[in-house]
């Protein structure tokens, strides 16, 4: 079994993303980069600059697609650095052509301020992204799926208790806030069909870099209205260990932790007013998982809830709004600690 604290542990390893020392692809920006960046600007490009972009990026996913490069993993492919400004993403499969410069972004959800997951080119089966990090670290909500691959199931559970509740615990409120507002603003989103929401699956779409929360992968399309929610937010911190595997039940080293989580997470909502789920189909038990068997809480999630519409619908201003929230859950939460 490996050891693990906090903030230095074992993963370290397995999480290298110094930059290449290439020619083509080292420091902050590069030629693919600078290339890429002279095309946007102008919305598109002749025939010889989309040659020299197909090579440019066909020689890196040749030759420099080694493990230090992978940042990220999801259901349908990984990311690998490109540079401190971009990086690429490849479907999971054996053969990536990545032969022509296939479109370039429309910049749709360019009023969503944490979310980094819109390409800002397409080469047929290779998209190019925002480096979400640039020289920060990422850690991803839950356990990373790298780290699923080398360890135990229980060290997997002693990451996420030891490394990853502390963490995003001690995460600034502004944070949090960021997430849900633009969580608000996607549900604003519509194509005249359909609504927008973002892939709540993969608890990895959600990352820490620096000081800031940020979100990654596909935006989806879904016929509810309002889609994204206080619960999905909620349960993607804190009932999901990674895509497959649930959290593990709460102890009295990890359930401060869990506690913080959820006051930040929900003081965010109502700072907002982002809907709270409860009316959507299935929901109004996860709200019972997250209240009872993650943070340990004795008031009834009903109870909970309909204290949190109260303040949504009664208290217009946000600052009394927020205060009223805080101190709400200060309630409860000593109320469930106390013996």
């Amino acid at each position: 079994m490996i050891t693990i604290t906090p903030r230095i542990n074992q993963y370290n390893n397995h999480i290298n993303t110094s930059p290449s020392k290439n020619k083509n692809f080292k420091g902050y920006t590069t030629v693919f980069s600078k290339e890429l960046d002279k095309v946007i600007k102008n919305g598109g490009c002749s025939f010889q600059q989309e040659k020299k972009l197909v090579a440019l990026l066909k020689d890196f996913l040749q030759n420099k697609l080694t493990h230090k490069r992978l940042i990220g993993e999801g259901h349908y492919g990984k990311v690998y650095k490109l540079d401190t400004k971009y990086v690429v993403k490849v479907l999971d499969k054996e053969t990536i052509f990545a032969d022509n410069l296939s479109s370039l972004s429309k910049n749709k959800f360019k009023n969503l301020k944490t979310y980094y997951g819109e390409p800002v080119a397409e080469f047929y089966d290779a998209f190019i992204l925002k480096n979400m990090s640039g020289r920060s670290h990422q850690i991803p909500v839950g356990v990373p799926k790298k780290f699923t691959k080398f360890y135990s199931e229980e060290d997997c559970e002693n990451y996420y208790k030891k490394v990853y509740l502390p963490i995003f615990s001690s995460v600034e409120q502004k944070s949090y806030n960021a997430i849900a507002k633009d969580c608000l603003e996607l549900n604003k989103m519509n194509d005249g069909d359909y609504y927008y929401n973002f892939d709540y699956c993969n608890p990895n779409n959600f990352v820490l870099t620096g000081k800031t929360l940020r979100i990654t992968d596909s935006i989806y399309k879904t016929a509810l209205h309002n889609p994204n929610t206080t619960i999905d937010l909620l349960e993607v911190f804190l009932d999901k260990m990674s895509r497959y595997k649930l959290a593990p039940n709460p102890d009295k080293e990890t359930l401060p932790y869990i506690h913080k989580i959820f006051k930040k997470i929900v003081t965010a909502a109502n700072s907002c007013n982002l809907p709270l789920g409860d009316e959507i189909s299935g929901c109004i038990s996860e709200w019972r998982v997250i209240t009872q068997r993650i943070c340990g809480l004795k008031t009834p999630h009903q109870e909970i809830l309909k204290t949190l519409h109260g303040f949504q619908k009664e208290i217009p201003d946000t600052t009394k709004r927020v205060t009223a929230t805080k101190q709400y859950l200060d309630k409860i939460i000593k109320e469930s600690t106390e013996k």
